[in-house]
Order: structure tokens, then C-alpha cells, then sequence
């Protein structure tokens, strides 16, 4: 601790410094330094009691405002944290981040209008803020506004090309927007950077998938699987893709796999059933559809393949 006048070292119960004579006790500056030294040992409620302590003595204390609105988002009470940035922004004398705390505090009470206009106007104070560009752009992805998210997110990789979150939101927006060609350039961006980003291997392999490059689809679900055995999503994908390539034995492998992981999904088991048609493994396929059927009674799919199943004459093959 020192003193805010002469900055001589100081006990933090002083209450005046032996230096300069400056009573502590009533310094909004000292007990500011009292409120940090909890606030980063992780005494929250100790830290923001002292900043209303020293904002009563000096309401005008807007770095008080700040540190309080930052704690209090810390807390997870992001509205008191929004009116505290508020009162902040009438004296900081560093706008822009209080306007960037406050879109974050925005974006997370839903308010998102709101935390559009907080970030742009952060990036009038600083246009160069990669991560401000990056939040604007989830921002706007959340309202739907495609076209911004990308401009903005766009922005956000032009300042940091490596910045592999903005680069797999980026290839999010263009997914949503239908173009998978752009989609899959992108991802395959975020992969050469981050080889283990499980989430990019899997939409990389979704976007291909939708553009029928089914076989550069599997080896990205597989990637997908050897960085995270258990991320079924990959699984069942590879099945898909593996089944529409005809290559029914590795998707019944995959069904399997998925299934380990989620024993109630239907379609995985209409999906097996459908593979063991194909190979004439008709009672592996009974089998599959009557796990189908007991798990959704309504299954058209598999409601479709078990009559289809009644009326082949093709002699039954033990299935495996």
C-alpha cells in the first residue's frame, strides 16, 4: 500500500501517512487500493463493500464506478454491473474499457441492441481491438444480422489473422448463410492453426459433407473423434457419411460407437438397420429397428423399414 499524495509505503490499517500528514481514512484513492488487494485475492464482497465506502466519501470517484462494475460482473450480477460501468463513464478518463465491459455485460443479460452500440463505440477509442471486433460480430450473430457479423468479424481476423475463435465463428456465419464453399475454406483455416479445435474439425467436416465431399468429410470426423472420443455429434456424422458412401460395415461401426455413447437415440438405430439391409443382415436389422421402434413408437423411418423388412424373401443372415 502507499500513500495517494506522496506515494510513501504505508500500512494498509494506517490511517495517516507518517510522510505527508494526508488523512487515509478518508481517501477514496487509499481505500481503492484496499478494495484491489481483495478484489485480486478473490474477496469480491469485501472488494465492492470498500468501493461503496469510497464512493460515499466521493461520489465523483469514477475508477471506483469501474472496479465496482467489475467485481460485481465477476459476481454474476451483470445489471448492477451495467449501472455502476454507467456512472463510470461520466469521469473515466479511459472510455473505452468501459464501453467494452459494458457490451459484455450487455451480451450477457441478452440486451443485445444495447451491447452493439457499447462496442462500437469501444471501437471509436480503439478501431484496432481484435476482440472488440469479435464481440460485435457475436453480437450481431446472436440478432441474426449476418452480413454485420461477418463485416465485423472479418475486421476481427484482418487485425489478428491467427485469431482462431473469430476464424470459427466466421466460418459459422457462413454456414448459416448457406455458402459452404466459404465455410469450408475458413475452417480449414482454423484447423491449420489449432489442429486440435475439435468443434472446427466437426463443422469443417459438416461443411464438406453439405458440399458432397463425403470422403474428405470422414477424415475430418474421424480427426474430430481422435481429438475427443466421446464427442458423439462427430460419431454419428461419420456414420452419415460413411453410409452414403456405401460403406456400410465402418457406418454400422460408427452407429455403434455413437450408441455406446447415446443408448436412447432412435435414428442411430434406423440408421444401423438401414446399413444391415443393405448387407442383407436382415436379422441385425430386426434388431435395430426394435430398439428403434421402443425407443419412438412413431418413428416413420423405422416404421417405413420394418414393413419394407416383412416383405423381402430374401433368406435371413445371422447379424453381428
Amino acid at each position: 500500500m502507499e500513500c495517494p499524495k506522496c506515494h510513501a509505503k504505508v500500512s494498509v490499517k494506517a490511517r495517516f501517512c507518517d510522510q505527508c500528514g494526508v488523512n487515509l481514512t478518508g481517501s477514496a484513492d487509499f481505500i481503492h487500493q484496499k478494495a484491489l488487494e481483495n478484489y485480486h485475492r478473490g474477496r469480491i464482497d469485501e472488494a465492492i463493500k470498500l468501493w461503496d465506502e469510497a464512493l460515499k466519501g466521493d461520489p465523483g470517484f469514477s475508477i471506483g464506478y469501474y472496479y465496482k462494475g467489475l467485481a460485481l460482473y465477476d459476481r454474476g450480477d451483470l445489471q448492477q454491473a451495467v449501472d455502476s460501468f454507467e456512472k463510470a463513464l461520466a469521469g473515466d478518463s479511459q472510455p473505452f474499457r468501459v464501453h467494452f465491459k459494458l457490451g459484455m455485460a450487455n451480451y450477457g443479460l441478452g440486451d443485445l441492441e444495447a451491447s452493439v452500440d457499447n462496442f462500437k463505440k469501444a471501437l471509436e477509442c480503439n478501431p484496432k481491438s481484435a476482440e472488440t471486433n469479435f464481440r460485435l460480430g457475436l453480437s450481431y450473430l446472436r440478432l441474426t444480422h449476418l452480413e454485420k457479423a461477418q463485416q465485423a468479424l472479418e475486421t476481427a481476423v484482418g487485425i489478428n489473422p491467427e485469431y482462431t475463435r473469430a476464424l470459427y465463428i466466421l466460418g459459422l456465419v457462413h454456414a448459416q448463410k448457406g455458402d459452404a464453399s466459404a465455410a469450408v475454406e475458413t475452417f480449414k483455416r482454423v484447423v491449420e492453426i489449432s489442429p486440435n479445435y475439435t468443434a472446427a474439425r466437426f463443422d469443417l467436416g459438416m461443411a464438406l459433407f453439405k458440399t458432397g465431399n463425403l470422403a474428405a468429410a470422414v477424415k475430418e470426423f474421424d480427426a474430430a473423434v481422435e481429438t475427443n472420443e466421446r464427442f458423439a455429434p462427430a460419431l454419428f456424422m461419420l456414420g452419415e457419411s460413411q453410409r452414403r458412401m456405401g460403406d456400410f460395415g465402418e457406418a454400422i461401426g460408427s452407429y455403434r460407437r455413437f450408441l455406446e455413447l447415446n443408448p436412447k437415440d432412435a435414428e442411430a438405430y434406423v440408421r444401423t438397420a438401414e446399413c444391415n439391409m443393405q448387407l442383407d443382415l436382415l436379422d441385425a436389422a430386426r434388431d435395430a429397428l426394435k430398439k428403434a421402434l421402443a425407443i419412438n413408437p412413431n418413428s416413420p423411418d423405422a416404421k417405413y423399414l420394418e414393413k419394407h423388412l416383412g416383405e423381402m424373401a430374401t433368406p435371413h443372415k445371422p447379424g453381428y
